[in-house]
């Protein structure tokens, strides 16, 4: 054996063991990304779960979107039947006002011809007798 091969000898141990070194740093380094994975995975579990209910809120609020614009169609439609009983109730009101005129004046007109007949008619007895 000559000295360069012990020395090239040694110079490969220390390569080795440099090398051996770093693997080791490598390897604590890479202890955390190992702790990593598991929670990274939770991570995307928890990311699914939550995309999932938020596609069920939305199916959920499509149907209620159906259900309000039927609801609000159907309370348009009862205001407008309210809204046109109130204006037929408003127009008999005023045909019911202008019939309890007639019928009073037709009332005083009687009673007033009435009255002034039987005053006629005294006025003529009396004159007679």
């Amino acid at each position: 054996m000559s000295p360069n091969e012990g020395v090239s000898e040694m110079s490969d141990v220390n390569t080795l063991v440099s090398l051996q070194i770093q693997i080791a740093r490598i390897e604590e380094m890479l202890k955390p990304i190992g702790a990593i994975v598991p929670t990274v995975n939770d991570v995307k579990e928890t990311s699914r779960q939550a995309l999932d209910c938020a596609q069920q809120l939305k199916t959920k609020l499509d149907g209620m979107e159906i259900e309000f614009n039927q609801t609000k169609i159907t309370a348009e439609e009862a205001l407008r039947k309210a809204t046109a009983a109130l204006e037929a109730q408003a127009a008999q009101a005023e045909s019911q006002k202008w019939f309890k005129r007639t019928f009073y004046a037709a009332v005083i007109v009687a009673s007033t011809g009435g009255l002034c007949a039987a005053v006629w008619a005294g006025i003529k007895l009396a004159a007679v007798g």
